[in-house]
């Protein structure tokens, strides 16, 4: 079905993994596209409660395959033609569409995360890493910026002077270091099992309220308070006419394990 990835679906998670493992993962075209069209699909699941993403092989992601790319004519037009379109550009959008799926994403980083890897780690909710693997935005390295959604995603999680040191510098960071600055959620030397941990803490919580979370949060956390009062109170409503905040309740206070339905939120 894909080239480049690999989509396997377990108890309502859908596991996402990079796939060309003989160039650690490094992003093409074609992962670009297929990656955006897997997102578009899982953004209408119902059933799906999270979304892991991962990478095959000895690295999460080594960046870009500049190589591959620009070997072809037709392929580095392309792309020059997406860095002058004046909206957001499928090299923007492959890292930033995951910020618009109702339910939690989680990035599962081992090995190498460079540039591209990174930016679509950041476009995650979360970032588990494993204690051995490296980060950095690389871009610098070759006389370039960060331009896939760096300039969003670090927004609340690096303050600027950071963001533009690791910009310039092209530094690469070890997994305990990024955690401490705020690139990575949480280090592990078996960041997988977390993961899986966490998803069991979030089947015991109505799919509803999490995507409503995930919505208000990114859409407040930076914002003015005005703003930021009126969503909760607009969320909030939405859940309590919903029919998951009910089980919820039932859940709770008759210890019942009546099953959450399908999230009701888009």
């Amino acid at each position: 079905m894909f080239k480049t990835l690999q989509l396997t679906e377990d108890n309502g998670v859908a596991w996402l993994s990079l796939n060309r493992p003989d160039k650690h993962n490094a992003m093409n075209l074609a992962m670009i596209h297929e990656l955006i069209d897997v997102a578009r699909r899982l953004s209408r699941r119902r059933d799906i409660i999270a979304v892991v993403i991962r990478g095959e092989g000895p690295s999460f992601c080594a960046g870009m395959d500049l190589a591959g790319i620009f070997s072809r004519p037709r392929d580095k037009f392309y792309a020059f033609t997406q860095l002058v379109r004046p909206t957001q550009g499928v090299f923007q959008r492959v890292n930033l569409i995951w910020r618009q799926l109702p339910m939690p994403v989680i990035a599962l980083v081992h090995g190498h995360c460079y540039g591209a890897g990174l930016q679509l780690a950041l476009g995650a909710d979360w970032v588990f890493a494993h204690r051995d693997s490296h980060l950095s935005l690389m871009e610098g390295k070759w006389g370039m910026v960060p331009d896939m959604g760096a300039t969003v995603t670090l927004r609340g999680r690096l303050a600027p002077d950071i963001a533009k040191e690791l910009m310039c510098t092209a530094r690469i960071l070890d997994a305990t270091t990024a955690q401490s600055l705020g690139l990575v959620s949480h280090v592990h030397d078996d960041p997988q099992a977390a993961v899986i941990s966490l998803l069991h803490e979030l089947r015991l919580r109505s799919p509803d309220a999490v995507a409503a979370t995930k919505r208000l949060v990114d859409r407040t956390w930076l914002g003015g308070a005005w703003h930021s009062l009126l969503t909760e109170r607009y969320w909030q409503i939405r859940l309590l006419l919903g029919k998951n905040h009910a089980i919820a309740v039932e859940r709770n206070r008759k210890k019942s394990e009546t099953p959450f339905q399908p999230r009701d939120l888009l």
